[in-house]
């Protein structure tokens, strides 16, 4: 317990009584009653929970600036993860030990590496709102060091594989969109997102204007079913299982896959990622070609279906014109790397492909940055760090043409 002299106010002098269990508490209640006394402020309410903020953050900050998709996993992130652990304690009570806690019993649990960073930033930058309206003298989640992480690897194509790629993908539905995927480096949402009047064939340009997303439904409906799936999966790892047991489990984790996948989502066109993600992209003829070719091939698949096509004026679509699943399209391009016989990489690895094959071919990382949509050209560098040695080398073989007598 400690007593502090906060000053004169309307003639009288204003003393204030604060409470704690430990010595921080109180010293932490009392630097909170100090500076919102220099400034002026009312005190909150430090009877506010963290779950009860989490929630305010969430409606009023995070769902007026994130994208669906993005606040979605916010929401599964903070019901799942943050509110079982931290969310009964006093907001102005949380502290970095709290914190570090929490992050460590996540590791006890089997949680990963790169979710726990995920979950960390998550509550920094709710505890950054939380300082900034005055709610907290500190943010406790600043103050916990990172997990270290392994950074993800990333598998882009050489060019032979690239090569074998487009020439198993030829003549088959999925050659324009592996085509444009690899050489234009688009992310998987926006090229399912694109329409026909974002493409101009006769000019050989691409703008990207928006992207395809699958998100809604009820996070308290899906949140039952993401503990199940997680214990079945968990039981499927122990070795003695039993083949009737493991057939069980398997067939139920199934169920449950299509259950999570009913729960009222559908698929809805977004704003690109970033500012710098809405983009003009020059097609190079390879490009042009196979959109030309996919174009006469939607026109016959539309007269094939009659009044059963629904136009949307997408460029990739159903056989009756309708937008693709993008859990499909994924699925249909590991079975086209199944059939030319190269490893098994993501459909957004392409992405990376396309890159790495530039930066390998000395463009610029400026015009790589741009053709990719990324915010900064440092954050291009590190994400293909692996091509920079080969780049040096190619640097100094040509200043030694230069200056070489």
């Amino acid at each position: 317990m400690a007593r502090v002299d906060l000053g004169w106010q309307n003639g009288r002098r204003r003393r204030k009584t604060v409470y704690g269990r430990t010595r921080r508490d109180v010293s932490d209640r009392l630097t909170r009653e100090l500076r919102a006394a220099q400034e002026g402020e009312i005190i909150a309410d430090a009877r506010q929970t963290v779950a009860r903020f989490l929630a305010r953050w969430l409606r009023d900050v995070a769902g007026s600036r994130v994208r669906p998709l993005t606040y979605r996993s916010y929401e599964n992130a903070v019901s799942r993860y943050v509110i079982p652990h931290l969310g009964p304690r006093r907001l102005v009570q949380l502290t970095p030990e709290h914190v570090q806690a929490w992050l460590s019993a996540l590791e006890r649990d089997g949680v990963t590496a790169a979710r726990r960073l995920y979950l960390r930033s998550l509550l920094r930058n709710a505890l950054n709102t939380a300082l900034r309206w005055r709610l907290v003298v500190r943010n406790a989640a600043v103050l916990v060091d990172p997990p270290r992480t392994v950074t993800h690897e990333i598998r882009p194509l050489t060019p032979e594989q690239a090569q074998q790629l487009l020439m198993v993908a030829d003549g088959t539905p999925l050659e324009a969109l592996v085509t444009v995927g690899l050489s234009c480096g688009l992310r998987r949402g926006e090229m399912l997102g694109l329409q026909w009047t974002d493409v101009d064939l006769d000019g050989a340009t691409l703008q990207v204007r928006r992207a395809l997303q699958r998100f809604g439904g009820d996070a308290a409906a899906r949140r039952p079913l993401l503990k199940e799936q997680r214990q079945l999966r968990e039981s499927l790892a122990e070795p003695e299982l039993s083949a009737g047991e493991r057939a069980t489990a398997e067939k139920r984790l199934t169920e449950i896959g299509v259950a999570r996948h009913a729960i009222k989502t559908s698929l809805h066109l977004v704003e690109p990622k970033s500012a710098r993600s809405r983009r003009t992209i020059n097609l190079p003829a390879v490009a042009v070609k196979a959109l030309r070719a996919h174009r006469v091939s939607q026109l016959e698949a539309r007269l094939a279906a009659g009044s059963r096509w629904r136009d949307g004026g997408f460029v990739f679509t159903s056989s009756i014109g309708t937008p693709i699943e993008p859990r499909r399209i994924s699925k249909e391009f590991r079975a086209l790397l199944m059939t030319a016989e190269l490893p098994t990489i993501r459909l957004h690895d392409l992405r990376h492909s396309c890159a790495t094959l530039l930066l390998a071919q000395g463009v610029s990382p400026r015009v790589v940055m741009e053709i990719l949509g990324h915010s900064q050209v440092s954050l291009t560098l590190n994400t293909y760090s692996h091509v920079l040695p080969a780049l040096q080398q190619d640097a100094a073989r040509k200043m030694d043409a230069i200056l070489s007598k």
